[in-house]
């Protein structure tokens, strides 16, 4: 299906950009080397076993959905792009915690390794929920300030 639309747009005169060029293993690999890992790093970073994602380098498999969800949300790159060369390269940041935001307590700590443990659709329910609990506390700040200012409005002077 990619061949047929990715001719159809060459005889159509539209340009093919370079990534769209390559195959899902040189796109892979211009992730590696760009982020500088080897093969037993990413390996270990994406939680793939080394001959797996070997194999996908090697153009001798293509990565499944699970594999694709993983090297989305560690190496933080699209899976469109991954799979078809086209739009950014640059997905969700990858999970990682940064110098200077580490956990400050053990709940944190749980709840992060908690975090991580999930599958894309655990970790979007919760940024979701989170994101709206956010929302509501807010709702009620605001509620809380008008209220007192037209209370200090009805106070006689």
């Amino acid at each position: 299906m990619y061949l047929f639309v990715r001719s159809i747009r060459t005889k159509m005169g539209a340009s093919i950009g370079l990534y769209e060029k390559m195959s899902i293993a040189t796109r892979l690999r211009s992730v590696l080397d760009k982020k500088g890992l080897s093969i037993k790093e990413a390996s270990d970073l994406v939680g793939i076993p080394y001959r797996t994602l070997q194999n996908y380098l090697l153009d001798e498999r293509e990565p499944n959905a699970k594999a694709l969800s993983a090297i989305r949300t560690h190496l933080g790159i699209s899976v469109d792009w991954l799979l078809t060369g086209e739009g950014s390269m640059a997905g969700v940041p990858p999970l990682q915690v940064q110098a200077g935001t580490a956990p400050e307590n053990s709940q944190e700590e749980a709840i992060l390794e908690l975090f991580r443990s999930l599958g894309e659709a655990g970790r979007r329910e919760i940024q979701i929920a989170a994101e709206e609990k956010k929302r509501l506390m807010d709702v009620e700040q605001r509620l809380k300030d008008l209220t007192e200012i037209l209370a200090d409005t009805k106070r006689p002077a």
